[in-house]
């Protein structure tokens, strides 16, 4: 810290520095990026409210599952949730002139005419799934976790665009907000323009001249209710690209992300550029991924008496 910037705090005092710059014309750059960003995707989502299928598809996930939730009640009964099926309705009919395939449109369908049924007869019969038994221990899945590694240098192996093709239908069985499966990647399997998408990250240095992949993990920003959703799409995001990497495990590959919060309007422009992401989604989070050259030692990990807090006792 500069001799001026000690003096200013010392006389001025911490509390009335943060105070001054929490006000617009001395808001820190790295803030006014945030705020930036936030109305940029703010008015992408205003401009791409009218009768746009893609959106009306993310809108249609949304509201058939808030319908679903309610249908699997306890206390079902008729008589709610007619907004949420008006909207279901709505945006299902704009939705299938270009999606009328779409498994999870025709999921919503269903939705919807059980919904129905219930305000006719005042009674419906809920499907239940039983999933099938998968066949991994707890400690086979511990185990996958602790020999996951990030890896920076790579064999000198093609990677199919059919096994990334495998590797990113896992991404939208994680867990997402509404439902709205916001996730979509963009990557190459070309190695001289994985190489040059790496640049575009800071702290993406140190890789071997041979990068194999690279993906590019963003959020549909059009499915999200701004500012109150601002933080939702990196932990839909984050989710997907947990089960992408476990993934990747398996089929012998490493995968290394790398941080974007670190990142300038320059580097977004040319990642932009060279991947062709559009304005409407967001760049959450990018990964390189090959076969590895060598399996570097994993950092340890802190025990669980520093993550877990456990109160009160089953009786």
């Amino acid at each position: 810290m500069s001799f001026l910037k000690k003096t200013i705090l010392k006389l001025v005092g911490r509390r009335k520095i943060e105070f001054l710059r929490s006000k617009p014309f001395l808001v820190h750059g790295k803030y006014r990026t945030l705020i930036n960003d936030l109305e940029k995707y703010s008015d992408i989502i205003t401009r791409s409210t009218g009768v746009d299928t893609a959106v009306s598809l993310l809108m249609v996930r949304k509201f058939g599952h808030i319908l679903d939730k309610g249908l699997q009640r306890s206390d079902l009964e008729r008589g709610h949730s007619g907004s949420i099926a008006g909207e279901l309705k709505k945006h299902i009919e704009i939705a299938e002139k270009e999606f009328s395939d779409d498994p999870t449109l025709l999921w919503a369908k269903e939705k919807l005419e059980l919904y129905n049924e219930l305000q006719v007869n005042g009674l419906v019969t809920i499907k239940e799934q039983h999933p099938e038994p998968c066949g991994i221990s707890l400690n086979d899945f511990a185990l996958l976790l602790r020999n996951r590694r990030s890896n920076r240098s790579f064999q000198r192996r093609v990677v199919s665009s059919e096994l990334i093709g495998q590797l990113a239908r896992t991404v939208n069985w994680a867990p997402s907000s509404c439902n709205k499966q916001p996730i979509v990647l963009f990557a190459t399997t070309d190695p001289e323009l994985a190489r040059e998408c790496l640049k575009c990250c800071k702290g993406g240095t140190g890789f071997s001249d041979f990068v194999p992949v690279f993906v590019s993990f963003t959020a549909d920003m059009r499915g999200y209710y701004l500012p109150d959703e601002a933080y939702v799409p990196a932990i839909d995001v984050a989710l997907g690209v947990q089960n992408f990497l476990l993934s990747a495990e398996l089929t012998g590959l490493s995968v290394t992300t790398l941080s974007w919060a670190l990142k300038d309007i320059g580097d977004e422009t040319r990642l932009r550029e060279l991947l062709s992401i559009p304005e409407h989604n967001q760049i959450i989070i990018n990964v390189v991924l090959g076969y590895p050259e060598k399996h570097s030692e994993a950092p340890v990990r802190k025990g669980p008496e520093h993550s877990l807090f456990l109160k009160g006792k089953v009786r």
